[in-house]
């Protein structure tokens, strides 16, 4: 796990300096049950997101999935993403939309009273408007220590995105190669509002590989609003 984050790190900082900049803001709204303690899950996710220093409106995510649990700490999943991919002045604005299926395995764990530890493990299958499928891998590895005899708590997470396979020869030729596709890095502060709604915010370092034309190397301001019930 070490050298996973080693390789992550390294990749972003290396790549900065042929990278183009930019700064975003994105919004996470979640919402997960467990219809009372059950083995099944159910979770939802709308995401809006802006770039160009936040200026203007980048693309919209809309995340349903299903999930079962195998044992109190580890979890199996199968979803959908739409992707809407704003274009400003289309006659469809999200013309360019992403449409994906996912499966997803995920380990949560407390490493001690205070501090835990979730792995997560997806793969999906990307159909775009305007090329063929996609398959990418998405691992992720998150940590929230809570700050004793407070609401409050500090998280960080890594995530590191490959792709399977390539698109040559088709409008997603720059974007989509085999290989590593994109970082993202985050930390932040959060607060646990009640028992079953928290909120935290922080810094993202998004690294985006763009195979060959300048990467993108992005910073965003993360706000995830989380509903349990």
């Amino acid at each position: 796990m070490k050298k996973i984050l080693v390789i992550s790190i390294f990749l972003v900082f290396s790549s900065s300096i042929r990278a183009s900049d930019d700064w975003g803001t994105w919004i996470s709204n979640t919402y997960q049950t467990d219809f009372g303690d059950s083995k099944y899950l159910a979770f939802l996710e709308l995401a809006p997101r802006f770039k160009h220093d936040s200026g203007d409106f980048q693309q919209f995510i809309i995340r349903p999935l299903v999930g079962y649990k195998l044992t109190k700490e580890l979890s199996l999943w199968l979803g959908y993403t739409w992707q809407g991919e704003y274009t400003k002045g289309h006659d469809d604005e999200f013309d360019n939309a992403t449409n994906d299926i996912l499966e997803q395995l995920q380990w949560v764990h407390d490493l001690t009273p205070d501090l835990n530890f979730q792995y997560r493990f997806r793969v999906e299958q990307r159909f775009f408007a305007d090329a063929d499928v996609a398959h990418r891998l998405r691992q992720r590895f998150r940590f929230q220590y809570s700050i004793p005899d407070t609401k409050a708590y500090l998280i960080a997470f890594d995530e590191l995105f490959i792709y399977f396979n390539d698109l040559n020869y088709s409008p997603r030729a720059s974007s989509v190669q085999q290989g590593i596709n994109q970082n993202r890095s985050y930390v932040g502060v959060g607060y646990k509002i009640t028992s079953h709604i928290n909120v935290d915010t922080g810094y993202q370092l998004q690294y985006v590989n763009n195979y060959g034309k300048q990467d993108l190397f992005n910073h965003v301001w993360l706000t995830n609003v989380n509903v349990k019930f």
